[in-house]
């Protein structure tokens, strides 16, 4: 692949290492972990593809809620984005819903490599209550969660300032979050940086 700039890395490599559907298929490798986490057809799979510089190295699937296992992606062969399935897992069965739930959880409590979790919530919807009650969820594992708005391309400005706050108030933050637009390339950097203070060892955001 061709070198990815930002401001704050330069993207030299990206690729995909292995699925896992239980903490025993975790990479053996020991290298910080930071996951990324929400809604089916939140924009997940298009915002990591546009982090790591790549169109289809994440599955952008026609199916929301189709990622049923957790996909690692190593980065500059230093660290890994970790895409987990959707909140919500449209078109699951309710046993192998809760069996993801189960796993995403042991995943978050238990993975000693997890540096924190990226949580996106559509901005057109101002967090729903199955946002509010993940993001509390895990907080409530001591996990660091930095939310973030996405799909920032989708909404006016008007619309942007009233979803922003109506963010901010529902998962109880101290500021505003982090807009992002994987198509317009919006706040990609501003987030590479949070990503990059959890791999470096320090809080990703206020628990």
């Amino acid at each position: 692949m061709n070198p990815v700039k930002f401001d704050s890395i330069e993207i030299t490599s990206a690729e995909f290492v292995k699925s896992a559907v239980s903490l025993k298929g975790l990479p053996e490798e020991r290298l910080p972990q930071v996951g990324f986490l929400g809604r089916s057809n939140v924009g997940k799979s298009s915002l990591m593809n546009a982090l790591m510089g790549q169109k289809n190295l994440v599955k952008v699937s026609s199916t929301p809620g189709k990622t049923r296992e957790l996909n690692f992606f190593k980065v500059n062969g230093k660290f890994f984005l970790v895409d987990l399935p959707g909140v919500g897992f449209a078109k699951v069965s309710i046993q192998k819903r809760d069996e993801m739930g189960d796993f995403i959880r042991e995943y978050v409590e238990k993975c000693k490599d997890l540096r924190g979790l990226i949580y996106l919530v559509d901005i057109r919807h101002g967090g729903t209550a199955i946002d509010v009650e993940t993001v509390e969820s895990i907080r409530a594992t001591g996990c660091p969660v930095l939310v973030v708005a996405s799909k920032r391309d989708k909404v006016n400005q008007s619309e942007f300032a009233k979803n922003t706050k109506l963010i901010q108030e529902r998962m109880g933050l101290d500021s505003k979050p982090l807009a992002v637009s994987a198509l317009k390339k919006t706040g990609l950097d501003h987030l590479w940086q949070e990503i990059l203070k959890a791999v470096e060892g320090n809080e990703l955001v206020e628990k």
